[in-house]
């Protein structure tokens, strides 16, 4: 019975997951820097506010506030770095092992195996499948911090002013609806491009394998309308995909914007009539457009996943092939031949 590709998505994510496994020390390092980056990122507008309402009220050093509030970007910048340097670390670890895993099942294949793949299909699973797959992985820390740091701004505008948070995160649902749709269009266009980017390899490579043949016989006419057809394809896929990212990446990064319109219009308005203080306007202003990004990380994300998934199901698709032809259990060891004796 064939296997169903949602049966297939999941072999392939238990792949990731068992390789993950292997590096889990080093990603949870990374989810741990990525925390305190988030708490470095919360404190520095909360300090602000005190700051700027402390000066108004001519209650304290306004060089003690802002060398406070330096101080704490200096901090998250430092986090932020190195949360950075851990993603990448990890995910390029990542990379490099299941390469080799790759070339190390290669070669114990059967040779009809390699008879019947074509050498561009694995070379591209070796390394353009991989490099989308390393793509997302070095966002999985990078995420789990910002869905974090998210979770803590939500929680701060609620508890300071519930009013004013209710509509400064009303799109937030809507951004979590074209996501959805979003993951659900991407996923078969990205699937399409990285199957032409692999026919091409597949031409290439018999083009330069075969220059003398194609050059004695002259048929470089007949390779060049190949790689022209093949490149023609990658075209055409490449620009579906892009038209559906222009239709839903600029409406994630809208959305999010609308709630920064609604805090300066509505929190303007409290300002002046005393109900919050100036330097809790900018406070809200600063959350909302702290959460511009990781929304839109969030966005990104789903897009590096679903490209990941297609390259997992590629790379599962070699590694999951048995050979025909196995080592036994256990292996009888041929007799060694006795040494001729010499004459003369």
């Amino acid at each position: 019975m064939e296997r169903t590709d949602t049966q297939e998505t999941r072999e392939s994510w238990k792949l990731l997951w068992r390789v993950l496994m292997e590096q889990r020390r080093g990603l949870v390092l990374g989810v741990v820097v990525g925390l305190l980056w988030a708490v470095g990122k919360v404190s520095v507008p909360q300090i602000t506010k005190l700051g700027i309402d402390r000066g108004i009220e001519g209650n304290g050093s306004l060089v003690f506030w802002a060398g406070l509030v330096v101080a704490a970007a200096v901090i998250a910048g430092i986090f932020t770095a190195f949360r950075r340097w851990v993603a990448f670390r990890e995910s390029r670890w990542i990379e490099t092992r299941l390469r080799e895993s790759i070339f190390d099942h290669l070669l114990r294949l059967h040779v009809g195996y390699h008879d019947r793949m074509q050498t561009g299909q694995l070379m591209s699973r070796a390394s353009s499948d991989l490099q989308q797959l390393q793509a997302f992985v070095v966002m999985i820390p990078i995420t789990l911090s910002n869905l974090a740091m998210i979770i803590a701004v939500v929680a701060l505008l609620f508890a300071s002013q519930p009013y004013l948070a209710i509509f400064a995160l009303a799109p937030l649902p809507f951004v979590n609806v074209l996501a959805s749709r979003f993951s659900r269009r991407i996923h078969p266009a990205v699937l399409a491009v990285q199957q032409e980017q692999a026919q091409l390899a597949t031409v290439v490579e018999e083009s330069v394998s075969g220059v003398r043949v194609i050059k004695g016989f002259g048929a470089e006419g007949v390779q060049y309308e190949k790689v022209n057809v093949e490149a023609d394809d990658i075209q055409r896929v490449s620009l579906e995909a892009a038209r559906i990212r222009s239709r839903f990446l600029p409406a994630l990064d809208l959305l999010p914007a609308l709630g920064l319109v609604a805090v300066l219009g509505i929190g303007g308005h409290q300002v002046i009539d005393g109900e919050m203080t100036v330097g809790d306007l900018v406070k809200f202003n600063a959350y909302i457009t702290m959460l511009i990004w990781p929304l839109r990380n969030l966005a990104m994300t789903v897009a590096l996943g679903q490209r990941a998934s297609v390259a997992l199901m590629r790379v599962n698709e070699v590694l999951s092939t048995a050979s025909i032809v196995t080592d036994p259990i256990e292996p009888r060891a041929l007799p060694t031949p006795s040494p001729e004796r010499s004459v003369g």
